[in-house]
Order: C-alpha cells, then sequence, then structure tokens
C-alpha cells in the first residue's frame, strides 16, 4: 500500500508539531469542519485578536494563517459544496497533504473538478457494521457505495483511502471484515477511529491499528482521533505560525515509498 513521499515527510512535521505543547503551537492536523466556508482568497483582518468575517477561524480564506502540514477536509459530506474542490485543489498545490473525507456518494459527478496529486487522498468512510437486522439493507448500500468510490477515484489516478469508523456497537471482527473486503480493491491505505471518545473504545481501536495497519497509517489515525477532540475547543488564537523542529527521514524505521 502506498504512502506517498509527500504524505511521509508531512507526517514526520505533523508529529513534530504534537511534540510541541504550547499555547503557541498548532494541530498537526487542521481538521475543517461542518460550517466551513470554502474559500481560497486572502483571509480578513483581524478585529479585537480575532479573525474578522463569516466562519471564523473555520473560514477556508483563514487556512493559511496556519501551519498545520495536513488539512482533513469532512463534515456531513463536504462533496455537497460547490466550492470543495477548487478549495481542495488549491491547498493540495500550496503544498500540504489534503485529505477529503466523503461517503462517496456524490463522487461520480464531482471527480472531475478534482486534480490528481501526490498531496491528496479521498478518504471514504466505512462506518462499522451494525448488528441490528434492520440497519442491514442501509449498511450493504453504502458498503457498495463506497467501494464503487475507491474504484472510480483510482481508475482516475487519485489516492485513495479507507476510513474505518468503529462504532459503540460494531465489534472486532467486524471491522476487520471490511478491511478485508476493502483490501481487494486498489487502496492505498487504512485509516481506523473511534466515532466517540471512549477509554474502552480506544483501547480496542488501538489494538485493531497494530492488527491490520501499517506504522505510517496507524499513526496518522492516532493524530485523526486527536484532531476531533481538539477541534471543538481550540481557537483561533491558539494556531499561529511555529517554526518546525526539523524532522529526518531516519526517524522512521520504515522506507518513504511504502507504509
Amino acid at each position: 500500500m502506498a504512502f506517498s513521499l509527500g504524505l511521509t515527510a508531512d507526517l514526520m512535521l505533523a508529529l513534530a508539531a504534537r511534540s510541541i505543547r504550547t499555547k503557541q503551537s498548532y494541530p498537526p492536523i487542521l481538521r475543517l469542519s461542518p460550517g466551513i466556508h470554502f474559500e481560497t482568497g486572502p483571509a480578513p483582518r483581524s478585529i479585537g485578536g480575532h479573525p474578522a468575517g463569516k466562519g471564523s477561524w473555520q473560514s477556508g480564506a483563514l487556512v493559511p494563517r496556519f501551519r498545520s502540514p495536513i488539512i482533513w477536509i469532512a463534515g456531513s459530506e463536504p462533496l455537497d459544496s460547490p466550492e470543495v474542490a477548487r478549495f481542495a485543489n488549491a491547498l493540495a498545490a500550496s503544498g500540504r497533504s489534503v485529505f477529503l473525507e466523503t461517503s462517496g456518494m456524490s463522487l461520480k459527478r464531482r471527480l472531475h473538478e478534482f486534480q490528481p496529486s501526490s498531496r491528496f487522498y479521498f478518504a471514504v468512510r466505512f462506518d462499522g457494521l451494525e448488528s441490528r437486522e434492520g440497519r442491514r439493507n442501509s449498511r450493504d448500500g453504502a458498503l457498495r457505495v463506497g467501494l464503487e468510490a475507491i474504484r472510480m477515484a483510482s481508475l482516475a489516478g487519485f489516492f485513495t483511502c479507507a476510513l474505518l469508523v468503529f462504532e459503540p456497537s460494531t465489534a472486532a471482527g467486524e471491522l476487520q471484515q471490511l478491511h478485508a473486503d476493502i483490501s481487494k480493491l486498489d487502496v492505498d491505505g487504512f485509516l481506523i477511529t473511534c466515532a466517540t471518545p471512549d477509554p474502552g473504545m480506544e483501547k480496542k481501536v488501538g489494538q485493531l491499528r497494530r492488527r491490520l495497519l501499517t506504522r505510517r497509517w496507524a499513526l496518522l489515525s492516532s493524530l485523526l482521533d486527536a484532531s476531533a477532540l481538539s477541534a471543538a475547543s481550540r481557537t483561533s488564537q491558539e494556531i499561529e505560525r511555529q517554526p518546525l523542529s526539523q524532522s529526518r527521514p531516519g526517524d522512521f524505521e520504515e522506507g518513504a515509498e511504502a507504509g
């Protein structure tokens, strides 16, 4: 499975950012959540120490202020935003690693708007399997949509990864089955995250990561979980431009071309 050189470098920077534990530090992964305004113009002036304009620090126009090496575009369905492709293309071209989380439902009609790049990944989301019989048809339909989205994006030359979300009702074996089914496709990697912060769930997820993921994808998964916890409470005043400590390729045991 591929872990691009650009993403390898940005993961190293993200880990370095995580080690800077001061109020002036910035999140290793900048998570853009629901309500974001996908703007690519200059950031508005600040008023009284706070950014001006709609969207607060979540506005896409403010992204250049943040030194986070990895950008995660989330929300109920980012592909429903008319501007998301232009926004994602611009971020990837600027040298950041960009992940766009999607169910895959709208990918067919929007795929032509995106540009393949070693800095851009479609992260197709797969929620944990539900044991209740009433959810089976919905689950199977979502699985088919997600698998087809990975096929389409891969054939078009995009990097793809499967985002496996561990739900409270999910059994470890069910997520393993999802992993096995998706592994039959030309997917570049996997991420496993918790649906909700819970010590018991986090322990199970940690075990699944060690069992199913390579070291880099497991590290990226843990950073993604941490970004979800901090996104709601972090403000623009807490995220300022800071120099990153130097990281060396030797800090990783594995080669850069595989993850």
